[in-house]
């Protein structure tokens, strides 16, 4: 049966999220309010790579975005890591993450106030290079202390083997059968669509090689979000639907045992794709029924896909097949 953390480690996992994002909001309006009267009507917001200012808005409309990144970045951060309270490594991960980027952001943010500060043009204003290192330094620490305050908590197991059972098809012993479908994702296809657009933006603003990084995550993101899922002989093998390779292949002599339970990719394994966490890993593209395969090692492999249960009875009919023929049956 699945084991239930303490709910004080949820507590304080989900207050790392919550609190520095809460904290650094709280400071960062403070340092507003103490030099609003001394900062210029036109502030300069962003700095270029000379440490020169090259991007300006309005008093408001600055503390209104530095808010509402900051807050946005609490409940974000705390809903998942309530939401993924199952899956403890990718909890704790988030959680760090939460707090570390709310003090990035907030300590840049305080920066920029003190740097318009008595300065009435705002094109004058310029920020040290040591600032940016001190926000990754102080993101640092955060993100260290938030790791020691989550603690460590026992790893829940969410699977203890196939929900379904062990169901088998009826083949005879000359009988060769295969099974395959098509497993797509909504998620991916638009995500990776959303980041190759904001590579393209990036490189006509800022130049196409800090740009590139996000070209090259997004478009394979894009295009490479569907495989074929196949269950036969050879055990389960993956691929993309629209390539041969890379190719993903899990061995009948490696399956103990073949179910089928649905899986949610967040809450179970902390996001969409090629998915691992301790005593599973498998390829995740999509909420809903998936093959669960219990390994020879004990881990689990999963696949999302539909009409799991067939494939499942047809790989444990497979694998008994096999180790009788290995056991010269």
């Amino acid at each position: 049966m699945p084991q239930t953390r303490p709910s004080s480690v949820n507590a304080r996992r989900i207050l790392v999220a919550v609190a520095p994002p809460v904290l650094t909001a709280a400071v960062v309006l403070s340092v507003f309010l103490s030099v609003r009267e001394r900062l210029p009507g036109r502030m300069a917001v962003h700095i270029g790579a000379g440490g020169n200012a090259d991007g300006f808005s309005g008093q408001g409309p600055f503390l209104a975005v530095a808010l509402s990144v900051l807050i946005g970045d609490g409940a974000l951060f705390g809903a998942l890591a309530y939401w993924i309270r199952a899956n403890p490594g990718v909890q704790r991960v988030l959680a760090v993450i939460g707090g570390a980027v709310a003090v990035l952001t907030g300590w840049l943010v305080v920066a920029v106030l003190l740097a318009n500060t008595d300065r009435d043009d705002a094109s004058s204003v310029t920020l040290p290079g040591t600032q940016a290192a001190l926000a990754f330094a102080a993101a640092a620490l955060c993100a260290a202390a938030g790791w020691l305050i989550c603690g460590r908590a026992e790893e829940v197991e969410t699977v203890s083997g196939p929900a379904a059972g062990a169901e088998r098809l009826t083949l005879g012993d000359s009988e060769t059968v295969g099974w395959t479908r098509v497993a797509g994702s909504r998620v991916l296809p638009v995500t990776g669509l959303l980041v190759a657009a904001a590579g393209i933006v990036v490189g006509f603003t800022t130049g196409w090689l800090p740009a590139l990084p996000l070209l090259v995550t997004g478009l394979p993101m894009a295009l490479l979000t569907g495989a074929r899922v196949t269950a036969d002989r050879r055990g389960i093998t993956i691929t993309p639907s629209l390539a041969p390779w890379p190719r993903l292949n899990v061995p009948l002599q490696r399956i103990a045992e073949a179910g089928h339970r649905t899986v949610n990719p967040v809450r179970d394994f902390g996001g969409w794709g090629y998915r691992a966490r301790p005593g599973a890993s498998g390829i995740v593209l999509r909420s809903g029924d998936a093959i669960c395969a219990r390994l020879t090692t004990g881990s689990e492999f999963v696949v999302t896909v539909d009409d799991a249960a067939t494939a499942a009875a047809l790989l444990n009919t497979l694998a008994d097949r096999e180790r009788r023929t290995a056991a010269g049956g």
